[in-house]
Formats: structure tokens, C-alpha cells, sequence
């Protein structure tokens, strides 16, 4: 295809410009669960809420108290077992979800709900109370960054970078790519000042496509 044809807006300058902004966690999303197996419902909904209620117990005495629970749920679970699948009993089940906010407490309260009766941990995710400021942040950010970018194309070409015509929006998940099983940030204009990275910081970023109208000299 021609170059020329492939100008879809020849009457300005479209720009991309992203940012990523990192930021300490401060908070901390606990996803844990109980559950009992019997041959009788009855005997693994009996179990699941004792096991249930000692966890409550201790996080109670911990002193925790945003904490949310599942109603409990049941299922027929199998088993493969010589060349077919064998039912093996009734799975009962609730799932515990605990917001902390004292970080250093993860690793005691994980071990404390273990020792209380839970028996699964489906996640731990680290958050931030600051998201939608990181996020304006961000956002900003990558204006400027287009903003520059848009700088640099009118000087090399010789002409006059004009008004703000449109912005676009973009969620910047969408630019992630995939190699194999990992997961890559995509390449972004502004990540602030070259250092260290924190493997446990949190990446907040923001996309954007902007139009600028470009002015005669």
C-alpha cells in the first residue's frame, strides 16, 4: 500500500503517548477458603461451618474486620482412579475474602487462618488506597508524552504544532504482549526516572491517542 494512502487524517498529526506511574502497595487482598469432604452432604456442611467458624474466631481475635465470606457450596467430587472416574463424596465449601491493611501482618494472619482451618489460599494481592490518584497521574502523563512526541514530528517537518483536534482513550491492558506463558508491559514513553525497580510495587498506566492540528508557519 502507498505510503500516502495509508493517511487515514491528512489534515493534522495523530500521536500515541502512554506512561506508566509505579507506586507502593499499601494494602493487601487475602483469598482464602475452608472446605470438608464426606460421603453424606449433611456431614460436609457440618464440617465446613465448624472449620469456618474457628477461622471467624481468629480473625476476630486478630482484630480483623473487613473481612467478607461466600455462602457455602456443594458439589459431587470424583476422582480417576483404575481407568474411570469413582465419586469419592460430597465437597462442601466457603471462601473467605480479608483486606489488610497493617502489611507486615500478611505472613501471621495466612498461618493463623491455616492453623484455624482453612485449606486453600486461591490469592494475595497487593493493592493501593491510591489508585485513582496514581491513575490521573498517569494519565497525565501520557498526554505530555504525546504532547513531546508531537513536538518532535512538527520540528522535523517543519511546521507548527497547533490545538488539541481529539483524544482517544486507550486501556493500556490491551497493549500487553504475550511470549509464551510471559506477560510483557508494553514499551511506554514515560516511566519517569531511570532506577530500580521494586518487584512488589504496583504499575498503573494510562494510553492515549491524540490528534493535533498542525498550523501554517
Amino acid at each position: 500500500m502507498d505510503a500516502v494512502q495509508a493517511i487515514t487524517n491528512p489534515h493534522g498529526i495523530s500521536v500515541f503517548g502512554s506512561s506508566i506511574v509505579r507506586t507502593e502497595a499499601d494494602l493487601v487482598s487475602l483469598s482464602f477458603g475452608v472446605h470438608a469432604l464426606n460421603d453424606r452432604p449433611g456431614r460436609s456442611f457440618a464440617e465446613v461451618r465448624q472449620k469456618a467458624q474457628a477461622v471467624r474466631a481468629f480473625l476476630t481475635g486478630e482484630q480483623i474486620r473487613d473481612v467478607g465470606s461466600s455462602r457455602v457450596s456443594l458439589s459431587s467430587e470424583f476422582a480417576y482412579q483404575e481407568g474411570e472416574h469413582r465419586f469419592i463424596g460430597y465437597a462442601a465449601k466457603i471462601d473467605f475474602n480479608v483486606l489488610l491493611r497493617e502489611l507486615e501482618r500478611m505472613e501471621d494472619i495466612l498461618s493463623g487462618v491455616i492453623d484455624a482451618g482453612a485449606t486453600s489460599i486461591s490469592s494475595v494481592e497487593f493493592q493501593t488506597s491510591q489508585l485513582k490518584k496514581v491513575r490521573a497521574d498517569a494519565r497525565k502523563r501520557a498526554i505530555v508524552a504525546a504532547w513531546e512526541k508531537a513536538e518532535v514530528y512538527c520540528q522535523a517537518a517543519g511546521v507548527i504544532l497547533g490545538k488539541v483536534m481529539h483524544i482517544e482513550d486507550i486501556n493500556p491492558d490491551r497493549l500487553r504482549g504475550r511470549e509464551g506463558h510471559l506477560v510483557r508491559e508494553p514499551v511506554v514513553d514515560d516511566e519517569g526516572p531511570i532506577q530500580a525497580i521494586d518487584p512488589g510495587s504496583i504499575s498503573v498506566g494510562a494510553a492515549v491517542m491524540v490528534v493535533f492540528r498542525i498550523d501554517e508557519q
